[in-house]
């Protein structure tokens, strides 16, 4: 990427453009005190304004309940308070369970937004457009605004690499920092790490699906925004999408990319055969023509023949067609056979038109002959879960010296919370197979034990013993102290992690429909804490 002014000056300490009047010159300076004009020697005439980087204007990316929290905690003198926060998921996206299934649902996350966390929690502050927005509403003294402007993050980030996979109740981010910190952070880390998360899934329980077979994202037309298009693009490739469409993805990531033409460019011509005939003239080395414009069987694929033979003529060779509309599964098998009677075995067929994981295993089972996937519109849109419910939940504050476990508890026996300063664990097989995942407290070793039971966390008739394990912690250190200790990866390294982490799963726990539910267990000391906490708070209840 080419270098930009931010590079050079940081807004974080210049937080205002001096706009010299008589020359036009900027200067960037740390307060609005004016400094005589470095070029023509102006004292007076100058414009001063608020200098930031609109790429990462991060600071008033929140709800408002968390700059009122944030405010009431700094009147109480409670904000530098520690704590920590888990983030994690109660239910997988995209599994859907038949008519007649009452059991416990599987299912998957492919764990997305790391890299852009991590820039935002480098990046975090509040520029001075903010605190005169905030200053505006009248409802916040000017320490805390003053206090506001020197906040940075200043605590540990613990967080599962970007592309493991993660399971219900799972913790795949930890925080202990200032309870002002965490509040802070949390909308901007929910939306984050839950869109980006929830597209990963999508593309990689489609890649699942072609089993092996080409896949394309071109979702941009249809994406929700542009920064939703770009990302969803990135998290389609770690999840093992060969390429996308999208440009912009392939110059800020590194997103290799891949196009064809559209049936406007068929329409603009005199006649269909006119039309691929120019681009694979000028397209010789990857040429796709799309043809279904006016009649797949009775023109387009004859004319795509023609263009073919034409090419051989000339030592070079049509790389495939396009299917976007019609019965894909009909009209693949009948040009399969046209193209291979012409002698074209090696031309390829790619098919596109609102395709997801579920329309890929439909066509693969009525034997359509389908070589490139393009994916795009039910992926970018993750059209039937529109959202993961990742939460960002307080389970813990400092008391002294010690950690005090904090719940919250609820009716719906799926949102009470897991309590404590924890680690979690996963533990695998002498293979590399995944068994099951451990959450203990913080406090515990499992070093010596040489087999354990992991329970149900609410059924006592489901449990599954683990011996000859080796356990890994999920969480790895990203932030400590707020400055990053984390060899953040290149985008080839979090494709392969994503793909390798997939591989350590039976295809029974990743299958689409009906997954087997993978084991998630808590230690018996945090059990027993977590009924502990749960009964003293409703005596507490019971007694008010």
């Amino acid at each position: 990427m080419p270098k930009t002014i931010f590079d050079a000056i940081d807004p974080r300490v210049y937080r205002y453009v001096h706009l010299c009047r008589a020359c036009q010159q900027p200067s960037f300076r740390i307060s609005t005190e004016v400094n005589p004009c470095a070029v023509c020697g102006e004292t007076h005439a100058f414009e001063i304004f608020p200098f930031y980087d609109p790429s990462r204007d991060y600071g008033l990316d929140v709800d408002e309940y968390a700059i009122n929290m944030m405010y009431a905690f700094y009147k109480k003198g409670l904000h530098r308070t520690q704590v920590v926060f888990d983030d994690f998921y109660r239910k997988a996206p995209f599994v859907k369970a038949s008519a007649d299934f009452s059991g416990e649902l599987g299912g998957y996350v492919a764990f997305g937004g790391l890299h852009q966390l991590i820039d935002i929690v480098r990046h975090l502050y509040f520029n001075e457009a903010d605190i005169a927005y905030l200053r505006e509403k009248k409802r916040y003294d000017e320490a805390f605004l003053d206090e506001l402007r020197s906040l940075r993050f200043t605590g540990e980030l613990f967080a599962a690499e970007e592309g493991q996979l993660i399971f219900p109740n799972t913790p795949y981010i930890r925080i202990v920092s200032t309870i002002m910190e965490c509040i802070w952070i949390e909308a901007q880390l929910l939306n984050t790490v839950n869109s980006e998360s929830l597209l990963m899934t999508k593309a990689s329980r489609i890649v699942t699906a072609a089993n092996g077979q080409s896949v394309i994202e071109m979702g941009k037309r249809r994406a929700q925004g542009r920064d939703a298009s770009v990302q969803g693009a990135r998290a389609a490739y770690i999840a093992g999408f060969d390429y996308s469409s999208n440009m912009k993805a392939g110059k800020k990531y590194g997103v290799p990319t891949t196009g064809t033409h559209a049936h406007l460019f068929v329409q603009f011509f005199a006649n269909e055969l006119d039309a691929f005939l120019a681009f694979a003239d000028v397209f010789p080395a990857k040429s796709i023509l799309l043809v279904d414009t006016y009649d797949v069987l009775g023109s387009g694929i004859p004319n795509a023949i023609r263009v073919a033979k034409a090419m051989e003529a000339r030592g070079q060779k049509l790389t495939g067609i396009r299917l976007d509309s019609g019965d894909l599964a009909f009209l693949s098998k009948r040009a399969r056979t046209m193209l291979d009677n012409a002698g074209l075995a090696y031309v390829k067929i790619a098919a596109s038109s609102d395709l997801d994981e579920y329309t890929i295993t439909s066509l693969k089972h009525q034997g359509a002959k389908i070589d490139i996937w393009g994916i795009g519109t039910k992926y970018i849109t993750a059209y039937d879960t529109p959202a993961l419910g990742g939460v960002h939940k307080i389970v813990a504050r400092k008391q002294e010296n010690d950690w005090l476990a904090l719940i919250k508890i609820s009716e719906n026996l799926d949102k009470i919370i897991n309590p404590g300063l924890k680690k979690t664990y996963r533990l695998y097989d002498p293979n590399g197979m995944a068994k099951g995942d451990y959450l203990c407290l913080a406090s515990e070793s499992l070093e010596g034990l040489s087999e354990i039971t992991l329970k149900h966390p609410s059924n006592p008739l489901k449990s599954k013993r683990v011996a000859h394990f080796t356990a890994v912690e999920l969480l790895v250190p990203i932030f400590q102290n707020g400055q990053l200790v984390y060899n953040v990866p290149t985008l080839e390294q979090t494709r392969a992690f994503h793909l390798a982490q997939k591989n350590t799963f039976w295809e029974e726990y990743l299958r689409l429909d009906h997954p087997e539910v993978y084991p998630v267990a808590l230690s018996d000391q945090l059990k027993e804490l977590k009924d502990r906490l749960i009964q003293a708070k409703r005596q507490h209840i019971q007694t008010e």
